[in-house]
């Protein structure tokens, strides 16, 4: 009988884990494994980017859900809600909503970071704007 592989993932750069791979698939839907966070299976032992393992399809990620390839974006439309600090320095609150078109703006003008997260209505969890293709380049 084959022994289930147990996975592991990066938080704050130290490993977590062990999880099955249901749990992972779990964390990977709701957000909180994004596509470039780096993974690991006690059965291969290498540490890759989410994305490259076979095992989970790219519609399981945030990051990846309602984009159609060769489809436009709207532009003006809010749709978008964006993490950022609390004032009190203590966690994060959500602002928004903003159009991809504000948020590009705010990413210009460095107001905002490629890092933030962002989500909108039909993702599963929330994304990090570097991650989503309607802000690359």
């Amino acid at each position: 009988m084959k022994k289930t592989s147990s996975w592991y993932y990066n938080r704050n750069l130290k490993p977590q884990g062990p999880v099955t791979l249901e749990e992972m698939r779990l964390l990977i839907h709701r957000g909180d494994v994004g596509l470039h966070d780096l993974i690991s299976n006690d059965e291969e032992g290498a540490w890759k980017p989410a994305w490259e393992w076979g095992v989970f399809e790219r519609t399981l990620f945030p990051a990846t859900q309602g984009c159609v390839p060769g489809a436009g974006f709207l532009e003006d439309e809010k749709e978008w809600v964006l993490l950022v600090p609390a004032v009190d320095g203590k966690g994060a609150v959500q602002e928004g909503p903003f159009s991809v078109r504000e948020l590009r703006e705010g990413l210009q003008k460095k107001s905002i970071s490629h890092q933030q997260y962002i989500w909108k209505t039909g993702l599963s969890g929330w994304c990090r704007i570097a991650d989503r293709p309607e802000f690359a380049g």
